[in-house]
């Protein structure tokens, strides 16, 4: 199935079109090294200048951030998450977005453990050719190998909306288990 593609590397970013061979994009980019882009753009970030290729070849390391596209998976295999608010530095971008992890694991300690992390509701900010991008997608996937920094941020923060912002108020049913009293 081919889906359109959107990756930004450090230098440029780049479009065009990907055969996917699995049932996510996430999937995919986790168990490939390299992949081919067909019909791809690159435009660069210093100067904005384009080049158009027919197939491109890419290294999974040399992209910051993928746009996510094409389908979400099979329903049988999502896992049930929390969505955290969080500022991510990835070269020259600067996303903000919720990213989503198990609610027993702390949501930090999971861009570590796998090579591609998903954000939802995000903002991407970057210079190209002298001006301030900023775009917005549903989800971006994230290379965890070039993370910079990854900061908690509340959805106020980030201008999000937040409406998905824990609520971290005390239950007065809840059970207290810190023995604190």
């Amino acid at each position: 199935m081919q889906i359109p593609f959107t990756g930004y590397a450090d230098d440029c970013t780049v479009t065009g079109e990907l055969g996917l061979e699995t049932d996510r994009l996430s999937d995919f980019l986790a168990q490939t090294t390299e992949f081919a882009v067909s019909h791809a753009a690159l435009r660069a970030l210093d100067d904005g200048r384009r080049v158009e290729a027919d197939s491109l070849p890419i290294f999974r390391e040399d992209l910051c951030v993928v746009t996510a596209s094409g389908p979400r998976g099979r329903v049988d295999r999502r896992l049930w998450t929390r969505q955290y608010p969080v500022r991510m530095k990835v070269g020259p971008y600067v996303i903000q977005g919720y990213l989503h992890a198990p609610p027993t694991i702390d949501p930090m300690h999971c861009v570590d453990r796998r090579p591609i992390v998903a954000l939802t509701e995000t903002i991407l900010e970057y210079a190209a050719a002298g001006e301030r991008v900023r775009t917005q997608a549903d989800a971006v996937l994230v290379n965890c190998r070039r993370i910079d920094t990854v900061e908690t941020a509340t959805a106020a923060e980030l201008g999000l909306g937040g409406h998905l912002e824990p609520d971290r108020t005390a239950d007065p049913r809840a059970k207290d288990y810190t023995a604190a009293n």
